[in-house]
């Protein structure tokens, strides 16, 4: 293969090894000089780039160089026609893709945590600001334009086909990529519009959201109304399926998504501003520098995440919003080598951990105490006693004039009965006292007795500490299953290393990176958001579950993967993948330390709970000392004066 014949501006550039090659040309090495690269169009350069090209060197500024691949010379054919351009050779960077999709962090930036990510999302709102401040646009803002390396640091590529201004003039972008298009400009020629920050701070917003949300897209979700909403019917409808009002709009997010507010409240707010339909008012979008901000103050909070030493995130939120997607199958990064979930101060000894387990208890109470005999004080005795005389004389008279009266007159019974009756009420009314102080006293002094004792009775402190217990023994048991679980799931990697060598293959093939006629750039960001990223994870049923996707795009789609399926050769006297014991012996170590932690955690808890019942049944002893004397007394003083219940 020959390569083309160009010149810059001092004299011919030799052409060195294909880097990349695209739509519209090619990127190659510039020999001799490894610092730079070409790019070379398939074709010479229209008038209106080659002006554009023209001028493009001319705006560079240091900070312009330091974030972009900006045009450096323009290379001519022999002819003096314009066919590409030298810029800055981006060696060891990668599509920011790479980065923000989970299986591609994994393989590519395998040490990459969130705050790596944040970094390089702070990183491109900082590029565009730049570029902003400048008086340029990026255009066609897209995944592909921008470029990560390992340290986070970001350039934009493909600068091109940026928007420039130069002296009054515009050079348009005039190209797009749907998925990263503002509202308003949907279905629009973009060779005939002008844009504004406005339109690029759409794109912006979208390529963070995927960023610090794991490739999912803003416009990608589960819509509750007729039909499919796919990405390109989404944007124009303004159905971002993360809003706050989502409901309203008929969206929610796809299964195992994070939400919004996982990147902070703040971030959240600028994506609603960002995908809202006042939006698309001149400046209504959050600004680069405002992300710069928000991103800024992300940073200055991050948390480690106490179950997984891999997982970092925003320091408000009460819990990691990583560990329920990872419990559900989907790995988002990778375990440090080594790293295991600290326990809570130095090594474990976890035969010592039980010992203390063991020996802890909560001491046995015995009944509550009886109330003994008491003898009613002096006064309320006497008082007793006139009432028992006059009650006996109001007896003794109704009596008498009962029988006396019935010697006299049978017929009369009625009337001597009613006189009698009369005459006793009110001689023993004569001796009536007020007792209902006594009666007062002996209610309270029986009520609270009889709450103490009920207090006394109760368990529920005592019913706590014997469910903690069992279920740290379950964490007992567990610990002591570990090895045997370890080697069951050993024995399953040596049987299954086949399906796993197969799955390991067609992870290679992301379908980011593939042709496949009919799944464009929007329909693979729906795949992506639905956890879809490589040929390992087309199945038909998977596929047919994602928006805007139907039997003959799955089809197309299983009938990529069944050819890449065909070209897979097992070799059946390799061993385990080495990557696969390595997980499996970390996800060991893991949960070890996770039981560890229980146990130390259950320890204190049961100390604490032990604590807290000596220090209630010594309260509730001093109140039972108190209460059972006052009570005796009261109930013998109550009982002295003929109080019911005494």
């Amino acid at each position: 293969m020959t390569t083309p014949d160009v010149r810059g501006s001092a004299g011919r550039v030799a052409l060195g090894a294909l880097l990349g090659k695209g739509g519209e040309g090619a990127v190659y090495e510039v020999s001799g000089r490894p610092e730079l690269a070409a790019k070379i169009y398939l074709a010479p350069a229209s008038a209106e780039r080659s002006e554009k090209l023209a001028v493009m060197p001319s705006l560079r500024t240091p900070v312009i160089s330091q974030l972009t691949a900006w045009p450096i010379d323009i290379l001519r054919q022999p002819d003096g026609k314009v066919r590409g351009f030298l810029m800055e050779n981006l060696r060891g960077s990668k599509d920011i893709h790479k980065l923000y999709s989970p299986k591609s962090r994994l393989a590519d930036f395998p040490s990459a945590d969130w705050r790596m990510v944040v970094r390089a999302a702070l990183n491109t709102a900082r590029a565009f600001a730049a570029l902003h401040q400048a008086g340029h646009l990026v255009g066609d803002v897209n995944h592909g334009g921008v470029r990560v390396a390992p340290d986070a640091t970001v350039r934009l590529i493909d600068t091109d086909s940026f928007q420039v201004s130069h002296q009054g003039r515009v050079f348009r972008c005039e190209v797009g990529v749907q998925d990263f298009t503002p509202p308003e400009l949907q279905g629009k020629a973009f060779a005939s519009i002008t844009r504004t920050p406005n339109h690029d701070n759409f794109g912006l917003a979208v390529l963070i959201f995927q960023m610090l949300l794991n490739g999912r897209h803003p416009f990608a979700g589960r819509y509750s109304g007729p039909g499919d909403m796919p990405i390109e019917k989404a944007i124009p409808g303004f159905r971002y399926a993360y809003a706050a009002n989502g409901a309203t709009l008929g969206m929610q997010p796809p299964p195992f998504s994070a939400p919004a507010t996982a990147a902070s409240t703040q971030v959240a707010q600028l994506w609603e501003r960002a995908f809202g339909q006042a939006s698309t008012a001149p400046g209504a979008r959050p600004s680069a520098q405002d992300w710069i901000k928000a991103l800024e103050a992300v940073e200055s909070k991050f948390v480690r995440c106490s179950a997984h030493p891999a997982h970092y995130y925003f320091g408000a939120l009460s819990a990691c919003p990583w560990c329920p997607i990872e419990r559900a199958g989907i790995a988002l990064f990778g375990m440090p080598l080594g790293a295991t979930p600290p326990v809570q101060s130095g090594p474990a000894n976890v035969d010592a951990i039980w010992r203390d387990i063991v020996s802890i208890a909560i001491p046995t109470w015995p009944a509550p105490p009886q109330v003994p005999a008491a003898v009613p004080s002096p006064a309320i005795a006497a008082l007793g006693k006139r009432k028992s005389v006059w009650l006996g004389t109001a007896w003794a008279v109704a009596l008498s004039i009962m029988f006396l009266g019935v010697l006299v007159s049978v017929d009369l019974i009625l009337l001597w009965g009613l006189l009698g009756a009369g005459l006793g009420v009110w001689i023993n009314a004569r001796g009536r006292s007020d007792v209902s102080p006594i009666e007062n006293r002996f209610r309270q002094a029986k009520s609270h007795f009889e709450g103490l004792c009920v207090r006394w009775r109760e368990d529920r402190l005592d019913a706590q500490f014997r469910a903690k217990r069992q279920a740290l023994d379950a964490f007992k048991g567990e610990l002591g299953q570990l090895q045997q679980k370890r080697d069951a799931r050993y024995s399953r990697l040596v049987q299954d290393r086949q399906t796993h060598a197969l799955r390991a293959y067609l992870d290679q093939f992301e379908i980011e990176s593939a042709s496949i006629s009919g799944i464009g750039a929007a329909k693979k960001a729906m795949l992506e958001s639905f956890g879809i990223e490589t040929a390992a994870d087309v199945t038909k049923h998977g596929v047919m579950n994602v928006p805007g996707f139907g039997p003959a795009l799955t089809e197309r789609l299983l009938k990529w993967r069944r050819g890449l399926e065909a070209r897979f050769r097992f070799n059946a006297s390799g061993g385990v993948d080495p990557r696969l014991v390595a997980d499996l012996d970390r996800s060991i170590a893991t949960r070890r330390a996770e039981i560890i932690k229980e146990l130390q955690a259950g320890r204190a808890e049961l100390q604490q709970m032990r604590h807290v019942a000596v220090a209630q049944r010594q309260a509730l002893e001093n109140a039972m000392r108190e209460a059972v004397p006052k009570y005796a007394q009261a109930r013998a003083d109550a009982k002295a004066v003929g109080i019911r219940g005494a």
